[in-house]
């Protein structure tokens, strides 16, 4: 399905009689509103709108403009829209609509103008909300979900990942690092036919766990450049790190997401006690809280909404208003604070008043109001309380699927409703059965993250290869890849390498930056521009919005193959050979790759490693190339 434009369109089904969608038929989303993006709305939207009429919206068709309705439902020939495309009236330019495009909009004016959100309204979970189910009865029917849209798209999904691809992949994405050696192999050679679900229960359990959950959602919170101080010029890279040293805590002792999120929105205090306090400076303007800065980042963050545009005007391209956006932004309205601390005034009326930076009406006043809902009396003096209530809720249309999506989006690279943070009629779920079941299930557990993503994780989704058929073309691993029909390659994050190096090299300060000329460095990179950890995220940073982009480019190789740390030599490998009894090459040889790339070597890459051995004069200097050539591969910097 192409990309579905950003144009709003707020579906009033109450006008129109809901016709029943048939798979043929022509759909709003998908096949008119693209070419009224192109053709007609630049008259006839959201800037211009001549002769009165705007086309970006069902109810605006039915309304019209001077020449009175531009559509009537079922019948092309009554529609003045229709009259005036047939004849080449419009667009008055030399850009005319195709035939093929003139054939989707008379059919699906025809058809009782369809759109997906129709067809996906009455979507089946298949499992039924109102309690939590097993693990494994979830997983079973994630793919029951995704195994009919690979049938309808005539799509063979890849097949089961083997044991060592299954390990490494886990490994990394439950606990940010690969497995050591003596995990792999307690792993591998295991004949537990439960082991999978078994190695999933033990990950959950480890401090590590929530180590990696919680840098990764600071990375969300976070903005890639984190603000100066424009006094000083610092950055609160610190204050960074322990908020994500917050949230992983509370998600490796099973706090519900619930609660994390609420601890987060009502904070006040002192950052030293309290780091979820920097959400309000990073979301604000100048390292200060602002309502807008607030509103924006919950609703992205918690709601999965995208409320910037309406900040100043009405969305153009989503259906939300400048007021509704602005009543969100009432419940910080008495809402203070900086990197060091927040606070929230008691007392007055919860409304807030536009500000002059606004587009237009500035100096309006804006009462509270949850997003999509009435004006709300809020009960006592704090405004925040009264949002986290709501937005909690079970029964909260955009909490539990918000947070579902971007667990989806962490282990497939793409979200069932993708961007994460764009949910509305006209950017619909991909698998919409398979969303209401995420979220049903996340909402009937009490937010227990582990639970989500044991069902998740024990699917045979999660398990499928990253292997694609051989001579597989472009458009058929495009078509598994929106139908989560393979494994995607991501990218390891800067802190999963690192942490992975760490392990491999035995150096819990492993230190890759960048050394002054002066002190010895031949490669003559640059002095090191911030403590170890900083500059390494610096140069290793990821896209944290496409784990599948491939961002290791000439700086991150030279430092791969030249830094003189990596060719040091490896405190592991250095316990490893004075181990007693001595372990011979085979055995040396086989536990690097174990520990890197948590596999054991093939015939022909232990030939290959037994050559070069033999020429080396030093075997410890022979082994550290090898281990040195294993960080270096493709295969060890992606998660398979």
């Amino acid at each position: 399905m192409p990309s579905i434009p950003r144009i709003v369109v707020v579906l009033a089904l109450v006008l129109l009689p809901a016709p029943v969608v048939r798979a043929d038929d022509p759909l709003l989303e998908r096949d008119v509103l693209p070419v009224l993006t192109k053709q007609c709305l630049g008259c006839h939207g959201g800037l211009r709108q001549k002769g009165g009429l705007d086309l970006r919206t069902i109810p605006a068709m039915l309304k019209g403009g001077e020449s009175g309705p531009a559509v009537k439902s079922r019948d092309a020939g009554a529609s003045e829209m229709w009259k005036r495309i047939e004849s080449d009236e419009m667009p008055p330019n030399d850009k005319k609509l195709t035939a093929v495009e003139k054939a989707a909009i008379k059919g699906w004016i025809a058809a009782g103008m369809p759109t997906v959100a129709q067809r996906q309204k009455d979507a089946d979970p298949l499992l039924a909300a109102g309690k939590k189910h097993d693990p494994k009865e979830v997983a079973a029917t994630i793919d029951a979900h995704l195994g009919k849209s690979l049938t309808v798209a005539k799509l063979k999904p890849a097949g089961r990942s083997d044991d060592t691809e299954f390990l490494r992949r886990v490994y990394l994405d439950l606990t940010g690092r690969v497995p050591t050696a003596e995990q792999a192999v307690a792993f591998l050679d295991s004949k537990d036919a439960d082991k999978r679900a078994k190695l999933i229960d033990a990950l959950l359990a480890t401090p590590q766990y929530g180590e990696q959950f919680g840098r990764t959602w600071r990375d969300w919170i976070c903005p890639p450049e984190l603000p100066s101080d424009p006094n000083s010029g610092k950055q609160p890279n610190t204050e960074a790190q322990n908020l994500g040293k917050w949230l992983g805590t509370r998600f490796a002792a099973g706090d519900p997401w619930d609660a994390i999120a609420r601890d987060v929105i009502t904070v006040e205090g002192d950052i030293r006690s309290k780091p979820q306090v920097i959400f309000f400076a990073l979301s604000g303007e100048g390292g200060k809280a602002t309502p807008a800065g607030s509103a924006r980042a919950t609703a992205a963050l918690f709601m999965g909404v995208q409320l910037q545009c309406a900040e100043c005007h009405d969305d153009p391209y989503r259906a939300w208003s400048q007021k509704e956006h602005w009543a969100l932004a009432a419940f910080f309205a008495k809402t203070t604070g900086d990197f060091g601390k927040v606070s929230e005034a008691r007392g007055g009326k919860p409304e807030v008043t536009i500000p002059k930076s606004a587009f237009l009406n500035a100096g309006n006043s804006v009462s509270a109001a949850f997003l999509g809902g009435k004006t709300t009396a809020v009960k006592g003096d704090a405004l925040r309380p009264a949002l986290a209530e709501w937005l909690t809720a079970k029964d909260n249309p955009y909490f539990a699927r918000a947070f579902a999506n971007r667990l989806w989006f962490y282990f497939f690279a793409r979200g069932i409703v993708n961007p994460v943070d764009d949910f509305r009629e006209l950017n619909p779920p991909s698998h919409p059965g398979l969303m209401k079941l995420l979220a049903n299930e996340f909402a009937d557990a009490g937010f227990d993250v582990k639970h989500l993503v044991r069902c998740v994780c024990n699917s045979e989704a999660y398990q499928r290869t990253s292997r694609v058929a051989p001579g597989a073309d472009e458009p058929t691993v495009s078509a598994l890849t929106a139908n989560f029909g393979w494994m995607p390659l991501r990218v390891m994050t800067a802190d999963v390498l690192l942490d992975s190096l760490k392990l491999a090299y035995g150096d819990p300060k492993l230190d890759l930056r960048a050394i002054d000329p002066k002190d010895g460095n031949a490669s003559g990179e640059s002095a090191p521009v911030a403590e170890p950890y900083l500059e390494f995220l610096r140069r290793f940073g990821t896209n944290k919005e496409d784990a599948t982009d491939f961002t290791h480019g000439i700086p991150q190789m030279l430092s791969m193959i030249n830094h003189p740390r990596l060719l040091a030599g490896s405190k592991a490998l250095d316990a490893k050979l004075k181990a007693k009894p001595a372990p011979d090459a085979d055995a040396v040889v086989e536990w690097l790759y174990l520990s890197t790339l948590s596999r054991r070597p093939t015939a022909s890459e232990k030939a290959a490693a037994d050559r070069y051995l033999n020429k080396a004069t030093d075997p410890a200097k022979g082994y550290n190339g090898v281990l040195w050539m294993l960080v270096n591969r493709t295969e060890y910097l992606l998660v398979r």
